[in-house]
């Protein structure tokens, strides 16, 4: 059935099947598509994968969250931070 890939891929009913070409921009139409986004995989022997997307919308910041930020930008208007961070130090306790 196909090109095998490297994922479990469920067999679905053919619903239309089609040739296209790529334009002198390398594009091509998906016609009757149901969503306007796709993930597309590549594969080294020369088969494309189009799975459909559904963009969601990133979850709202929080008032305490909001609120926190304001703190800390306030205390740093105020001088009120730390000193130079010594990144060696950080990364010779990482590397450990």
């Amino acid at each position: 059935m196909g090109y095998p890939t490297k994922e479990k891929v469920v067999p679905s009913v053919l619903q239309k099947q089609y040739t296209v070409h790529l334009d002198d921009k390398n594009r091509f139409a998906v016609r009757g598509a149901k969503t306007r986004h796709f993930r597309v995989k590549m594969f080294p022997d020369g088969h494309i994968l189009l799975s459909p997307q559904k963009l969601v919308a990133d979850p709202p910041i929080s008032m305490e969250t909001i609120r926190q930020i304001e703190r800390s930008v306030s205390n740093l208007k105020a001088g009120k931070a730390s000193g130079p961070i010594d990144i060696k130090a950080a990364r010779k306790a990482l590397s450990s």
